[in-house]
């Protein structure tokens, strides 16, 4: 690790600055604090074409008069076969810092989201959001989809019919919960599209020392124009995916948010099924990881399988 961090710093010395930091690695590449204020990534498996179309996301994102900040690509490089990118650099510390742990910072912590949410939500649709793949998939989301709830219900079929086996295995009466999801999406009224994250984690919110956020950043997993309460039902979902009291707080986020902007829980429900279904198998293929784990008991919930339920023609 080390000689590999030499070469960078190595490179960048090349390339003319000078006093470069690095800030910190994990999976998808390191990152590098570059002394004319901007960071440097150097990126493990994407390549230049999809950082180039993911960069254009971002411009438009900084266009969109969003009360914080979000990523901005300056550049896009390819250097010993890896992608770089030169970007912005973000202020704040994640909203997973321990100085925002603790009961007493809840409301702290609800003010933000609301106000993060509240801000996507404001978003108008526009093509420059539509761009990204959702979960790597090669078909665009809304490719030959003339509604929201129509491009959902084609990644899921999609999604089901590589991985529903695996989760035949784990999910009671899956086939026939996948049929409900299907009509349930169809039953519901059509939104106007705004800007959804689709994986509003702490740590890609970035605060001041308020509480107030400064920033939020890795749009990409499932970003793209759609439904503000789906984003809602996914950032309280994951918000706390494995700790012990992960449906306390899922609940807790939902009260908030369905109080600030009337969210209906059966819709909230209906979209965590969706959300489950697509995303099972995200980080490994064979459905033995926890996240597919995680997925498989949101669909085993007896508040999904009631909203399931209610779709046309119920169970």
């Amino acid at each position: 690790m080390q000689q590999h961090e030499e070469k960078w710093l190595d490179y960048f010395d090349g390339e003319g600055y000078r006093a470069v930091e690095p800030l910190g690695s994990g999976m998808e590449g390191a990152v590098y604090r570059l002394d004319d204020g901007t960071v440097a990534k150097v990126w493990g498996e994407r390549s230049a074409e999809e950082l180039r179309r993911l960069g254009r996301f971002y411009a438009h994102l900084d266009q969109a008069g969003l009360p914080f900040a979000t990523p901005l690509y300056h550049e896009v490089r390819e250097v010993f076969g890896q992608a770089v990118t030169v970007e912005r650099y973000l202020r704040g510390v994640p909203l997973d810092d321990k100085t925002f742990s603790g009961p007493e910072k809840w409301p702290t912590v609800l003010s933000c989201l609301g106000t993060v949410l509240g801000a996507f939500a404001e978003v108008s649709d526009a093509p420059e959001l539509r761009v990204l793949p959702v979960m790597a998939e090669k078909r665009a989301l809304w490719a030959d989809s003339a509604s929201w709830s129509q491009a959902l219900s084609r990644l899921i079929a999609d999604r089901a019919g590589r991985f529903g086996d695996q989760l035949r295995v784990k999910v009671a009466d899956f086939d026939a919960k996948l049929s409900r999801l299907h009509r349930a999406l169809a039953a519901l009224d059509d939104v106007r599209p705004a800007l959804v994250h689709g994986d509003l984690i702490p740590g890609n919110i970035l605060v001041g020392a308020d509480g107030t956020p400064t920033a939020v950043l890795d749009f990409g997993f499932f970003s793209t124009a759609g439904d503000p309460a789906f984003d809602a039902a996914v950032t309280a979902s994951v918000f706390d995916m494995y700790g012990p009291g992960a449906q306390n707080t899922e609940a807790r986020i939902d009260r908030e948010l369905s109080a600030r902007f009337g969210h209906d829980p059966g819709r909230l429900a209906v979209y965590r099924a969706a959300y489950a279904v697509i995303t099972s198998n995200a980080y490994d293929p064979l459905g033995q990881d926890g996240h597919f784990q995680w997925c498989a008991n949101m669909l085993n919930r007896t508040s999904v399988s009631e909203a399931l339920c209610r779709a046309p023609q119920g169970c």
